[in-house]
């Protein structure tokens, strides 16, 4: 082959999206932007208006010996038959019938949902607060991710701000994460101090703050962490060498 013969073109490695599907997904951010916090925010206020109603909250049993089964049949009937917690297991233990106690179920004793009557506006309020913080968080992040997207979709994925716009999104996701957790622990303990059970004597307690479930959550969040860094690198390197970013 003549050296100086052209040499064909090389062609480049196929994209992992096409510019189409990533304006669709752009499209799909804005909708959830529109959309989910408007939901989330309307649940909660739907909630305060059935304030002096019923209310289910989680709780933690503590320990069952101040525990009562309500019996409607039989010989014992609008009676109440008080629970014992077996020392060789961590829940209550129920007998199957016919089996002589040979064989058992043992029923956890961890969270549980207590309903009560007569709620409060803050005990509504607080009781479905996550459902709308995590509403504003998935749209706010649905809105930066939006623009991320469309500068991918323009080829400029390294433009400004898109950095700091993927720190925010991890920002959000912790903060979503752990409202979650925190709701929950506030509307269990007003109702229990509501019914006089928020003490430290009482058979059952609000749910702890936080727990490992925010592991997962908290894991996302630093991998989105970790992308934000390879996208300011990336702008930089970029601005380094004089091309468009």
């Amino acid at each position: 082959m003549d050296a100086d013969q052209a040499s064909p073109p090389v062609r480049g490695r196929r994209g992992f999206a096409s510019p189409a599907l990533v304006r669709f997904l752009a499209g799909l951010a804005l909708a959830v932007t529109m959309t989910v916090p408007i939901g989330g925010i309307a649940f909660a206020v739907n909630g305060a208006t059935q304030a002096h109603g019923f209310i289910t909250v989680p709780v933690q049993v503590r320990s069952v010996d101040r525990l009562r089964i309500p019996l409607t049949e039989g010989a014992g009937a609008d009676t109440e038959h008080p629970l014992r917690q077996s020392a060789e297991v961590s829940g209550i233990l129920l007998l199957l019938p016919g089996s002589s106690g040979s064989s058992a179920l043992e029923a956890d004793t961890g969270t549980l949902m207590l309903t009560a009557w007569d709620s409060t506006v803050m005990e509504q309020l607080a009781g479905r607060g996550d459902v709308a913080l995590v509403g504003v968080c998935a749209g706010l992040g649905a809105l930066l991710l939006r623009t991320l997207l469309l500068s991918i979709a323009a080829r400029r994925p390294f433009r400004s701000g898109n950095a700091a716009r993927l720190g925010a999104i991890a920002g959000l996701i912790m903060v979503a994460a752990v409202s979650t957790e925190v709701f929950p622990y506030v509307a269990g303990d007003l109702v229990l101090t509501r019914l006089g059970l928020g003490g430290p004597d009482s058979p059952v307690s609000a749910p702890p703050a936080l727990s490992l479930g925010l592991a997962v959550p908290l894991l996302l969040a630093l991998v989105v962490l970790t992308l934000a860094e390879g996208f300011r690198q990336g702008a930089e390197s970029a601005r380094d060498a004089g091309g468009p970013v």
